[in-house]
């Protein structure tokens, strides 16, 4: 007859494998997600020597760039 309690930390110790291989994922507020958008603006517009360019555009290119960032976090 099996031993009940190592039937039982198989069984825990599987349960552990699983929720281990889970992808940790963080809440993000607007607000960060917004400053992360922020910083990789300016990031880009001090690059170029903050000549030139698209306040928008540096703006729209941070926020795609931010998004992918966080999406493959969450995988």
């Amino acid at each position: 007859m099996p031993n009940q309690t190592t039937g039982t930390k198989a069984a825990t110790k599987a349960t552990k494998r699983r929720t281990n291989s889970r992808p940790k994922t963080v809440a993000l507020s607007p607000e960060l997600r917004e400053e992360m958008i922020r910083e990789a603006a300016y990031f880009r517009a001090e690059k170029r020597g903050f000549a030139g360019g698209d306040p928008l555009a540096d703006w729209l290119s941070s926020e795609q760039e931010v998004d992918i960032t966080l999406s493959k976090g969450a995988h």
